[in-house]
Order: structure tokens, then C-alpha cells, then sequence
């Protein structure tokens, strides 16, 4: 009787660890899945980004005196990625908005995703500058812009493409890449919403084309309201 009583408790014990076995695979196997979706978006937001600013650098070869090359090198000399931005680790894809009149002309202009007063002003003040650096043109079509400019600091990694780079030196600052802010909201997306809130927010800042971001974020204020109520 306790020779039977062992075999059945040495079974039991072997299917509980078939089924925990079982179990670790599929929890592996459904990480690995959303790992895999959250990476084929990231490409698929990168590949998007890649082309447009192809259609970015043809409208400049066209509208701009001397090209995209040419608009590149002025933006590098009159906008200052400053010291001070970059020691507060301000990273992040901010967007030049703006109509050239096909007479030549500039139209409006303004700013998406700001990162910080200083840098909006080195922007305007850029944009005002290239005036007179503008060719006509024949169709509407070449009068509208939106120019994506990543700041970042040399050596973080980022999923960030803009359409201009500009690298600031680390100075002994050590700033937060990606990845951290992306566990940042993994671990606190459920019990921690505000914390979580947080990382997403820097997440956009960097990457403001990310339409996955934009819905985490409204799934997030919406389960922070509810906490609230």
C-alpha cells in the first residue's frame, strides 16, 4: 500500500512539473510575442520615418538655394543645442512646421513636440534666417514643410530618426536611453499609472511619430482618472 501510495505522489509530482514546464513556456512564448510586436512596430515606425525624410530632402534639393546639404549646413551654423539642455538630458525629436510661398516667400511657422524655450528660439531664429534662400516654384504642392529635428547626446540609444541630427557632447552626463523608460512603463503601466505616465511621456518626446506611444498614453490618463474618482 505505501509503494502504491509513492508511485501515485512521484506521478503526481512529475505532472505538476509537465504543467509548470507547460505553463513557463507559454507565458515565455506570449512575452516573446508582444516583445516581437512592440519590435516589428518600432521598424515599421523607423522604415516610415526613412522614407519621409527622402520626400524631405527632395522638396529641399528643389525649393532650398544649394539643396538639402546646403540647409543642413545652415541650421548647424545658427542653432545651438546649449550646455544647459543637454546636462538636463533634454532628448528629443522636435518638428519645423512651415510654408515657403512659391514666390519665395516665408509663410508661417511652428513648432511640434517642443523640447524647451531656448531650442524653440534657435529654431525661429533659423527659420527667419533663411530668408532669400528660397527658389520659386510652380506648384502648391512644394510650399508646405515639417522638418524633423532629433536632439541627443552622442552614444544614447534611441529609436528616434530625424531628418536632421544634432549630437551634443556628454560633458560627464550620463542620460537614460530608451530602453529605461520603456521598462519604466512596463512596471508601473498597471499599479502605477502616473509613474508610468511619465516614461511615456519621455518615450513621445523622442519620438513623437510612435502612434503606439500616443494610445499607451490615452490608456494610461484614462485608467488615472478612473483612480482619481
Amino acid at each position: 500500500m505505501s509503494t502504491v501510495n509513492s508511485q501515485q505522489s512521484t506521478v503526481l509530482v512529475l505532472l505538476l512539473l509537465i504543467l509548470l514546464v507547460h505553463s513557463s513556456s507559454l507565458i515565455a512564448q506570449s512575452s516573446t510575442t508582444q516583445s516581437s510586436a512592440v519590435q516589428s512596430s518600432a521598424t515599421s515606425v523607423q522604415s516610415l520615418l526613412k522614407e519621409n525624410n527622402r520626400i524631405i530632402k527632395t522638396m529641399l534639393d528643389y525649393r532650398y538655394k544649394g539643396g538639402s546639404g546646403a540647409f543642413e549646413r545652415d541650421f548647424f551654423i545658427y542653432v545651438d543645442y546649449n550646455q544647459i539642455s543637454r546636462q538636463s538630458c533634454t532628448v528629443g525629436t522636435t518638428i519645423m512646421q512651415f510654408t515657403i510661398g512659391c514666390d519665395g516667400e516665408l509663410g508661417e511657422f511652428n513648432i511640434i513636440n517642443p523640447l524647451n524655450d531656448y531650442i524653440n528660439s534657435q529654431l525661429n531664429k533659423f527659420f527667419l534666417m533663411t530668408k532669400g534662400n528660397w527658389n520659386e516654384c510652380q506648384n502648391s504642392d512644394y510650399e508646405y514643410f515639417e522638418i524633423p529635428i532629433l536632439f541627443t547626446i552622442e552614444g544614447l540609444e534611441t529609436e528616434a530618426i530625424g531628418f536632421i541630427t544634432n549630437y551634443g557632447d556628454k560633458n560627464g552626463v550620463t542620460c537614460k536611453c530608451d530602453k529605461h523608460f520603456h521598462d519604466e512603463f512596463e512596471r508601473f503601466k498597471e499599479k502605477k499609472p502616473k509613474k508610468a505616465l511619465k516614461a511615456i511621456d519621455e518615450l513621445i518626446k523622442r519620438n513623437p511619430y510612435n502612434e503606439n506611444y500616443i494610445e499607451e498614453r490615452e490608456k494610461l490618463v484614462e485608467k488615472y482618472e478612473k483612480l482619481k474618482e
